[in-house]
């Protein structure tokens, strides 16, 4: 008679993973009202390496597992998804659970967990992933990148100036397909892409483009990262894209046979239309679009712009709860 091996893995329902780098105050409130929420749920925290950790004392109180392998984290290039991956190694070995929601540190609860969880339990869904094939972000995914050398000068130069080589980098991406200069927000380097005749994706492997905030069954979250180790050279070419987190994922799951994906990430954000890569900050303002929303998680929140939208949602997320 053969033994199975047995399972030391805790058995947690859920999981709450964050993704953090600064705003320590704020990210201990959020863990406190998950904490508060859902206590029995595992909270586990990735905080960017190039970031100190927030107070170990608050961390322990709230039972917070710490990512052990920590990653310096830069917008947008690779290490936004390794910071994903290896959080994601670390909870299912860890961790024996049914669902995980990935979370930033400016996010927060607009239900009660438990009206959340209850939901999830129902669900016939294995994720929850809002994205789309790629369509007019093709080029950031379909050629190859690397930063651009930065110029030490770049912020003598004149307004005009900017411009005028900003329309002429605008030009040079719609005028042909083969290269690109992608540029981030302010401070970022720019990065140069050259198509890639042997990227990975056909009919049946269709890229894909789409928030990276989700959240994952225990089915889905073994699936992203299996993938990852039975196809390197997909997660290879991804490294050399841009925006690879916005992507990724999105292609890998909605691409999955067996898995039913649905086109909706449960969150309620809203985007500047001045700064189309950019979140609004939520405030009072939008407190009844929020509680309406039916959304399970709000971003981005800011408590230096505006706390009292956390006080109020806490009187309907925790107070609700714990009634």
């Amino acid at each position: 008679m053969t033994t199975q091996p047995q399972d030391h893995r805790e058995r947690r329902e859920f999981v709450y993973l964050i993704l953090a780098y600064h705003q320590p105050e704020q990210l201990i409130r959020l863990i406190g009202t998950l904490r508060a929420g859902s206590p029995d749920a595992a909270i586990v925290l990735h905080h960017d390496a190039k970031s100190p950790l927030p107070d170990s004392g608050a961390l322990s109180d709230l039972n917070v597992h710490l990512v052990e392998r920590r990653i310096t984290v830069k917008w947008s290039d690779a290490s936004q998804v390794d910071a994903l991956l290896e959080s994601l190694r670390e909870v299912l070995g860890k961790f024996a659970f049914s669902w995980l929601t990935v979370l930033s540190g400016q996010d927060y609860p607009l239900r009660p967990l438990s009206s959340i969880e209850r939901d999830l339990r129902r669900s016939p869904h294995h994720a929850f992933v809002k994205a789309a094939p790629a369509g007019p972000y093709r080029p950031r995914y379909y050629l190859r990148y690397r930063t651009l050398p930065r110029f030490a000068y770049a912020h003598r130069i004149p307004a005009g100036l900017r411009r005028v080589l900003k329309w002429g980098r605008q030009r040079f991406n719609l005028t042909q397909r083969w290269m690109r200069i992608e540029g981030g927000p302010r401070h970022s380097p720019l990065k140069f892409g050259v198509f890639a005749f042997d990227h990975p994706f056909n009919d049946a492997f269709v890229c894909h483009k789409g928030s990276d905030w989700f959240v994952l069954s225990h089915e889905a979250a073994a699936y992203l990262l299996d993938f990852g180790q039975k196809n390197p050279k997909v997660l290879e070419h991804y490294r050399h894209t841009f925006m690879p987190s916005e992507s990724y994922y999105q292609t890998v799951l909605c691409n999955a046979r067996n898995l039913r994906i649905c086109n909706d990430h449960r969150r309620f954000i809203l985007w500047d239309d001045n700064r189309l890569a950019h979140p609004v900050t939520l405030t009072m303002e939008h407190f009844d679009a929020l509680i309406e929303s039916g959304k399970d998680f709000g971003r981005k929140f800011d408590m230096d712009v505006d706390a009292s939208v956390l006080d109020a949602l806490d009187r309907v997320v925790i107070n609700n709860t714990n009634g």
